[in-house]
Order: structure tokens, then C-alpha cells, then sequence
């Protein structure tokens, strides 16, 4: 039976315990006294399911493009990487090995997992112009984190966050150059239809301090 294409006619016309050895050679496992109607649908979805795949396969065979193996979950590994998406947003992925997470979480020192974003004049200084964090969970894996303009390169550091003030540095990124950008690409308010009242109260100041201070919020 090996090339036949599986049809309900075709199938209708064996007898039962020709479709119970075909079921056999399909991995198919037929409780015993089930219904013929019961074992000829499973080998028809069985066939579906042969035939979209040889549909994905000559595709993919077609354009050239190998058929896609899935990712695992985590490496295993700690480690932290940052891709600079456009000249205000940078996107962060990270890792934690198993031994990390389970020492992170023993710990009664713990307190939170942080990315720390620090910002310098060039690659590999030292002196940090400004820095800010962004609190995680231990299950989170990757963020979207918008930056201030006006520095040259920055670095990403997975940072778990003891008590006493306290820290234990996990991984650092490489540093990242940065391209020249306006400030007014990163407003996260327009302030040109603030009434003269609130301006003169202070709060287009306020918002940019705000901004400045806390921007992890403005996602």
C-alpha cells in the first residue's frame, strides 16, 4: 500500500484488519473492537497531516529557505545582549542559567532583578555619565526600553538587587554606540498647547523632569 494515496473510497473497500495493519504502519494505536468508521477517520487525518507537510517541505524546498528548527526556550547561560532598534529605543534580551535562578531564589538577601542602563562618553570608558534601572521578573527574557538622547554609547547590565544596598553584577552587554539624535524625537509631551497658566506653574519643566528621571515608564 506504500505510495497509495489514502482516500474514504479507497479505504471503505478493505476489509477490517487490512485497515488495523495500515493504522499499524502509520504508528497509529487501534484499541481493539473500534469501530471501522472510527479507524479509517484517524488514517485520514493522519494523511492531512502527511500532506501538509510535504506542502511545507516543497515549498520551503522551492524558495530555497531550510525548514525552520525551533529554539529552545533558554541556552542556559547568563548573558545579556542589546540591539539598537532605532536611535531612541534599544531592545534587551537575556538569559539566566538554572544554577543562577535557583541561587537567586534560595537567597534571603534578594530584593529584585534589575537591567541597569549606564550611558558614557565613548566605548570602554569607565566614568558612567547617567545611569537608570529597569526592574524585571526573574521570568522575563527580553524589553523594549526607550533612551536619552545626548551620549555617545551605553551599556546594559543584568543586575540582582540585594538588601544593605547591595548588588550582584550577573552580565554586562557590550557597549553600544549611539548615532547623533535631536531631543525633540524623544518628547513624551508635546507642551506647545499648554495653556500660559500651567506654564507658568512649572509643568512643562515637571514633564521633562519626569521624563528624565523616570522614563522606564514611558512604554
Amino acid at each position: 500500500m506504500e505510495g497509495k494515496k489514502l482516500s474514504r473510497t479507497y479505504l471503505e473497500t478493505l476489509p477490517s484488519a487490512d485497515l488495523i495493519s495500515l493504522a499499524d504502519e502509520y504508528g497509529i494505536d487501534i484499541p481493539e473492537n473500534l469501530n471501522r468508521r472510527f479507524i479509517i477517520g484517524e488514517l485520514l487525518e493522519v494523511e492531512e497531516d502527511f500532506d501538509h507537510r510535504d506542502q511545507d517541505n516543497f515549498s520551503d524546498s522551492v524558495h530555497g529557505v531550510a525548514p525552520v528548527t525551533q529554539l529552545p526556550n533558554t541556552y542556559n547561560e547568563t548573558q545579556i545582549y542589546v540591539v539598537l532598534r532605532n536611535p531612541v529605543w534599544i531592545f534587551v534580551f537575556w538569559d539566566l542559567k538554572q544554577d543562577d535562578i535557583a541561587s537567586i531564589q534560595r537567597s534571603s538577601q534578594f530584593v529584585s532583578l534589575n537591567l541597569r542602563i549606564s550611558f558614557f562618553e565613548e566605548k570602554n570608558s569607565d566614568k558612567v555619565l547617567d545611569r537608570f534601572s529597569v526592574p524585571v521578573s526573574i521570568s522575563d527574557r527580553e524589553r523594549y526600553i526607550l533612551i536619552q538622547p545626548g551620549y555617545k554609547a551605553l551599556r546594559v547590565d543584568l543586575v540582582s538587587e540585594l538588601k544593605n544596598g547591595k548588588h550582584e553584577l550577573l552580565a554586562s552587554s557590550e557597549y553600544i554606540l549611539l548615532p547623533h539624535v535631536s531631543e525633540k524625537m524623544v518628547q513624551p509631551l508635546s507642551t506647545e498647547k499648554i495653556s500660559p497658566i500651567l506654564e507658568q506653574s512649572g509643568l512643562p519643566d515637571l514633564l521633562k523632569t519626569h521624563y528624565l528621571h523616570h522614563r522606564q515608564s514611558f512604554v
